[in-house]
């Protein structure tokens, strides 16, 4: 998330705010995951007292029946209330891990290393950097799902920041 900020705005002060014990595990759904990025947006901002609050979320979601990929989303959301979204690529999941985690409503973490085979699993490397042989980390789908919610703040004009008809604001 770092380095997606600083790519832009290069002096970039960061301050973490952990929110884990205060948002759901594992969303299942688009909406779950959205919700959840959103939640923790929300609260960063409000908690860390900055310019920008971010909230990321891996959620797991159908594309077709029996077809689910990870996916990790964004919310961003500014001192101003004007939040965006943005998404990382996504990874297909085999449907028996999927019925796995939603039977014992676990993270998948939980099953990584039945999934990948790999002893350990860091969490910069996540389940994603084992199962696409090394080429796409965790940390790479963050700063992937980061940079696209910031798009509307790289293209002020184009989104109309400021005005009424920008970005959805968030309730105060």
């Amino acid at each position: 998330m770092r380095k997606a900020f600083r790519l832009f705005f290069h002096r970039a002060n960061f301050k973490e705010v952990d929110l884990t014990s205060r948002v759901k595990i594992q969303p299942m759904g688009l909406d779950e995951t959205v919700k959840g990025a959103r939640r923790r947006a929300e609260l960063a901002i409000k908690e860390g007292n900055a310019d920008f609050g971010v909230g990321v979320e891996a959620g797991i979601i159908k594309v077709a029946e029996g077809f689910f990929l990870n996916v990790q989303i964004a919310a961003v959301v500014d001192s101003t209330g004007q939040l965006s979204f943005g998404s990382s690529s996504g990874f297909p999941l085999p449907t028996r891990f999927v019925s796995l985690i939603e039977g014992e409503r676990a993270e998948l973490d939980k099953f990584a290393h039945e999934l990948t085979g790999a002893k350990k699993i860091t969490e910069e490397e996540g389940v994603v950097y084992h199962l696409s042989k090394g080429r796409l980390s965790r940390v790479e789908m963050t700063e992937q799902c980061v940079s696209m919610a910031l798009i509307p703040w790289l293209n002020k004009a184009t989104f109309e920041l400021g005005s009424e008809r920008g970005l959805p604001r968030i309730s105060k």
